[in-house]
């Protein structure tokens, strides 16, 4: 079937992870995504599998569903990428049960889900996408067949918000079974959805406009995506440059340093303290990533390698027992009453622990890195393979017109090394294309053909394109350097970026169980309250032009487990000063948004207790006299690093003028 993609994702069981990649998923196997029900309800009771998980007081609910839906996707991607019978064999469950018990009309799911309305018709989003990955990788025939039975069976139109995000799963049905009725189906809702809401956030008029979002942050993700999805099976260019100018304003307007957007829970802009929910990590990658299927262009890698290697790993815990709700560029204190948003202010959702808050941020923060995994690779839809996230692994597959079988394997320690090397293997010559992606903050790549320099362009923020008979073990090396950067955040803030890492400070850290958390924890899946326990209150001494000199990058040994602060491969030592009285904030009451007596909305709540709050950054008018004369070397290590940080300091030098 012909489509307008640039590029095409490939089953997951032609991904083969290695490196500090597996490492990773394999903490994620022993850790939250293999063992959820510590987190209590509802990922301790059957979910999709049978039964009525209800809700808090006994009553059938959507919302469990779409919590499990969110941990099986994750669990089942999961699974195939590490070869783990005891993941997959969980998913199993709940995907027999769904697909064992249709309705008479093909409806899959809860019965009480099946009137539309209310958000019943978004779990189905959620979950399809596990059951989707899963035919991928095992062509399982009841999930294709069960999926477009469903939304043939003519029981909801999926055109209000949330709902309408059905429309992913309805094309990818279309794509694989060619029955017209399912893209009829999918560009109907959309086309509904806008007239019904077309003032919405995530209407194609308000899309295509310069307003500013203000959606809650999954939503705006959720629903923007489906623009760049139906461009690839209708061709609208009208679809796709809603999805573009979607994400085009969220980079101006709610851009946060660790590559993901402000959401707490709405979009909430661009300041030191904007924080956002760890769904949003998901959901902005995953989403972005149809972007990068739909134009292929590398800067929606960039973002998605951004967001994945910094926010990623600096809201969950190095051994993914515990995660945050809220997770903030600066954060210096994680306990049960630090939330410093006005969401829930004074509550334990920037703390790290099993469930730090609500159950969507357990679910979702299953999915991030298996995600980003399984896009490493894509198809270019002409025989030829796109090396698209870079990462430690090995790519099995087919090839160029004659479809002979190819092993490419990735060695590298990217993102901590500017290397990356290619080796091919293959049974006789093997003429296909290899498109290598150059990141936008690269200026000087190179590449070698074994071992010497290959003639090609290598402009940034592209992917160069090789043409050639490959040969058994050939290797093509990509040399990727990293520069220094400085970006320059709200109320005077600057941050130091390197290739795809941003570097935040390292502070020492004091954890402490809480051993009355309000949420479940368990002895193995403890809730955490995080303090610090060295100086962290330093404006640093760098500009632009002082970069390179004021800055000192060290190497260290590139460990299994790079995302640990007292292993981190690459250390930044930076000229600071300490800025007096810039200290945790200490109050005995808090007023923030907490739900009124009906859930029907929110309203101000004070709340009264010790609380202990990352305070904003210094005002920039006093800071010059507030600046120690004493000036120091502090350590910045990558953000993926920290559960403490100050990721944007006050500058302690006078900037370049204007």
């Amino acid at each position: 079937m012909k489509t307008f993609a640039k590029f095409k994702e490939l089953p997951l069981t032609t991904i083969h992870v290695e490196g500090w990649l597996r490492r990773y998923l394999e903490k994620q196997r022993h850790g939250l995504t293999g063992h959820l029900e510590h987190a209590g309800y509802p990922f301790n009771t059957p979910g999709w599998a049978g039964g009525r998980p209800g809700d808090h007081k006994g009553e059938e609910h959507w919302w469990p569903y779409e919590q499990i839906g969110y941990w099986v996707d994750g669990m089942v991607r999961c699974g195939h990428l590490l070869g783990d019978s005891f993941l997959l064999d969980r998913a199993q469950k709940h995907f027999d049960h769904v697909l064992d018990n249709p309705d008479p009309d093909g409806y899959l799911g809860p019965k009480f889900m099946k009137t539309p309305g209310d958000c019943n018709r978004w779990p189905h989003a959620v979950f399809f996408r596990a059951l989707m990955a899963h035919h991928e990788a095992t062509g399982d025939d009841r999930i294709l067949a069960g999926i477009a039975a469903h939304f043939l069976s003519g029981s909801a139109p999926h055109s209000t918000v949330r709902e309408a995000c059905n429309i992913e799963a309805a094309l990818w049905a279309y794509e694989r079974t060619a029955d017209k009725r399912l893209l009829d189906h999918a560009v109907a809702a959309y086309d509904e959805f806008n007239r019904l809401s077309p003032d919405h956030d995530t209407s194609l008029k308000t899309l295509l406009s310069d307003k500013p979002g203000s959606e809650h942050g999954v939503t705006y993700n959720e629903m923007a995506k489906l623009g760049a999805i139906l461009y690839v099976y209708t061709g609208r260019r009208r679809f796709l440059d809603a999805t573009v100018n979607a994400y085009r304003k969220l980079d101006r307007d709610h851009m946060l340093v660790d590559g993901v957007v402000s959401s707490t829970e709405r979009l909430c802009g661009r300041d030191p303290l904007a924080s956002h929910e760890t769904c949003d990590i998901a959901d902005y990658t995953w989403s972005v990533g149809y972007l990068l299927i739909a134009t292929g262009k590398a800067e929606y890698a960039d973002k998605i390698e951004r967001a994945c290697f910094n926010a990623a790993p600096g809201a969950v815990t190095g051994d993914f027992t515990a995660l945050q709700y809220f997770s903030c560029p600066n954060q210096v204190v994680a306990d049960r009453a630090s939330n410093h948003n006005e969401f829930f202010r004074g509550s334990e959702w920037m703390s790290y622990r099993p469930n730090p808050g609500t159950e969507c941020c357990p679910g979702e923060v299953n999915r991030i890195m298996p995600n980003f995994a399984a896009r490493t690779w894509m198809s270019d839809g002409s025989g030829g393979l796109a090396a698209t996230l870079y990462a430690p692994c090995r790519i099995m597959t087919r090839v160029g017109a004659r479809q002979q079988e190819v092993i490419i394997v990735e060695e590298t320690q990217y993102p901590f090394s500017e290397r990356i090397d290619f080796r091919v293997h293959t049974i006789g010559p093997a003429a296909f294309a290899l498109s290598l992606r150059i990141p936008g903050w690269c200026t000087s790549a190179r590449l070698l053909l074994n071992g010497k320099p290959l003639d090609a362009k290598c402009d940034s923020g592209t992917f160069v394109k090789i043409r050639r008979t490959f040969e058994n073990n050939d290797r093509i090396t990509l040399v990727l350097p990293m520069e220094l950067r400085l970006s320059r955040w709200p109320r005077g803030g600057i941050a130091i970026e390197r290739g795809p890492l941003v570097y935040a400070l390292r502070i020492k850290e004091d954890w402490q169980i809480d051993q009355n958390p309000p949420k479940p924890a368990t002895p193995d899946f403890p809730a955490f309250n995080l303090y610090p326990a060295s100086p962290w209150n330093y404006a640093l001494c760098v500009t632009e032009k002082t970069l390179s000199t004021a800055v000192e990058v060290v190497h260290r040994p590139c460990t299994s487990d790079p995302w640990s602060i007292d292993t981190a491969p690459i250390e930044l030592r930076v000229r600071a000063r300490r800025v007096a009285g810039w200290k945790i904030e200490r109050k005995r009451s808090v007023t923030g948004l907490y739900p009124n007596a009906t859930f029907t909305g929110f309203e101000p709540v004070q709340k009264k207790g010790d609380f202990m709050l990352t305070p904003q950054l210094p005002d920039p008018a006093t800071l010059p006299a507030r600046l120690a004369k004493k000036v120091e070397t502090v350590t910045l290590v990558p953000y993926g690093c920290t559960k403490l940080r100050i990721t944007i300091f006050p500058q302690g030098s006078r900037p370049l003028a204007p």
